[in-house]
């Protein structure tokens, strides 16, 4: 019988591929009655267990690996969620210094202190005209923000683990940081908000005529020239700048900090490991040169020490969900929600055993298997749609084994892994819009291999192709069983933004999130 499956499962693809758009018109539910077709090709759905699960902390000091780089992604800012509410975000970073044991020249004055952090943006050019899109920031208002130094030490590598692991830090710990905040401000703008404009800078080309020239938008700011001068300048040949050890224990770090202005705000996405993120200390000083008449002439020279940001970096996450939408986390409700950052998941249960069983004793070829999932617009407020779903074992803390197939790959970040996870798609006569996750080999594997059926994991994701886990420390419900809730994908902690799903008891039978499994049945 696993030949002729496995023939007849090779001639049936080609005609689901052209048949599988109509299925959903062509046939009824369980039940009802099933209606002939050329292909063979039958739809079954089943009804799902899926519940809300809020994360109430979550590690937030890892870095993502991007081809042969390594980015450190952090999130800083004040979103205003029509459905999640208001969020803050803070960043804690350790810093290094760019030249242990610094030399100065005689004489030299710190001019400026310049910290610069990149924005994502497109570079758009117009009728000769060079413009940036920026991308990655939520919202469009301002928000408090603040920087001052930390004296909490950020470990590399846990204590309580012999030093034979690395240390996690948590998106709760804010409280716990704040107790080790110096009282003064390096930098402080009471109402920041991103801007898309270029930076330009004027110097002097090779010929030493005026030139100016231009970068990317960055968060590009003047820091405390005082506090500077007596933490790195005054304190040339002493221990503390030595060695990059010993600089850690001395500077131990910056706090950002994202304070809201009423109810407005944004929250902006930064690397943190980009080149030229960091800190430029600018200096200047008299250097002596020969001129052509061999005289000797004092002229000013301008130099720079850079500090940059170092590996051990935390995002910490406060706010308090709405009293409704409380109400709906760790219930079979309606509705499912999903959020970003610290936020919520959706817990996916395929199958009672009675069903799972049946579908095991029948004669079945299981052509394709898909969770589809309706958004609810009418609680979604006007809030913006995420872009990807992220679809993982909880169980084990690993992919599916669908997420692997190569159809699903592409250069474009975008369009990677749509035949596992689809693009939003909208109804043009219904005007819905759902999010399709196959699981065909999963549901495959359950009936004709043995597969534990294991809980699912639903997040929101700002790259599908990362597939790094974090641990989480907390959450609510804890899940039941020996499999608890211990990791999540980690790139779902840096996007703030939330969906709602028609749930698992949704009234609307059209929009409740559902399996829906296509097959062909033999007579074997």
């Amino acid at each position: 019988m696993n030949l002729y499956k496995g023939i007849l499962k090779i001639t049936t693809v080609f005609v689901v591929i052209f048949l599988l758009a109509s299925c959903d018109e062509d046939f009824s539910t369980i039940g009802g009655e099933i209606i002939e077709n050329p292909a063979g090709v039958q739809l079954r759905e089943y009804d799902v267990n899926a519940y809300t699960v809020d994360l109430k902390s979550v590690q937030t000091n890892v870095a993502f690996s991007s081809g042969q780089s390594v980015q450190n992604l952090k999130l800083l800012g004040v979103y205003n969620h029509p459905v999640f509410g208001q969020k803050t975000a803070n960043v804690l970073s350790q810093v290094r210094l760019g030249t242990t044991s610094p030399e100065f020249p005689e004489g030299a004055v710190l001019d400026s202190v310049i910290l610069n952090l990149p924005y994502f943006s497109t570079e758009v050019v117009e009728d000769g005209e060079t413009e940036y899109e920026l991308d990655s920031i939520y919202g469009s208002g301002g928000f408090r923000l603040s920087i001052r130094e930390s004296r909490y030490f950020l470990n590399n590598l846990d204590p309580s683990e012999d030093f034979e692991r690395a240390q996690k830090y948590y998106s709760d710990q804010q409280s716990l940081f704040e107790q080790f905040l110096t009282d003064d401000n390096i930098y402080v703008n009471e109402n920041f908000v991103p801007s898309p404009n270029r930076i330009r800078f004027i110097g002097e080309n090779d010929e030493g005529e005026a030139d100016t020239t231009y970068t990317a938008p960055a968060l590009r700011v003047n820091l405390n020239k005082d506090y500077f001068q007596q933490k790195i300048m005054d304190k040339e040949g002493s221990a503390e700048l030595s060695s990059m050890s010993n600089f850690y224990d001395y500077f131990r770090g910056l706090m950002f900090k994202a304070e809201p202005r009423g109810n407005t705000g944004n929250m902006i996405l930064f690397d943190f490991s980009r080149s030229d993120a960091g800190i430029k200390l600018y200096y200047s000083y008299e250097d002596e040169t020969e001129n052509d008449e061999g005289e000797t002439i004092a002229e000013k020279a301008i130099d720079s020490l850079g500090i940059r940001f170092g590996a051990n970096i935390v995002n910490t996450f406060e706010g308090e969900y709405p009293a409704e939408l409380q109400e709906n986390i760790g219930s079979n409700s309606e509705n499912l929600y999903l959020e970003g950052g610290e936020g919520m998941i959706g817990v996916i249960e395929l199958f009672n055993d009675g069903d799972l069983e049946d579908l095991k004793s029948e004669n079945l070829i299981v052509n394709e298997a898909n969770l589809e999932f309706y958004i609810n617009k009418d609680l979604m407020n006007g809030a913006t749609t995420p872009k990807r779903l992220y679809l993982y074992d909880i169980n084990n803390n690993s992919v599916l084994v669908d997420y692997g197939d190569l159809n699903s790959r592409s250069n474009d970040p975008l369009n990677a892994r749509t035949i596992f996870s689809s693009l939003p798609e909208t109804n043009e006569s219904t005007g819905e819009t759902k999010y399709t996750l196959r699981i065909t080999q999963h549901v495959i594997n359950l009936i004709e291999n043995g597969t534990t059926n294991v809980r699912l994991g639903v997040v929101i994701t700002s790259n599908i192709e990362q597939l790094a886990n974090v641990s989480v420390r907390e959450s609510t419900p804890e899940l039941s069983g020996d499999n608890n809730l211990e990791m999540v994908p980690a790139s779902s902690t840096i996007t703030p933004e939330g969906v709602v799903f028609y749930g698992s008891n949704a009234s609307n039978e059209d929009t409740r999130l559902k399996l829906r499994v296509y097959y062909t049945a033999t007579d074997l």
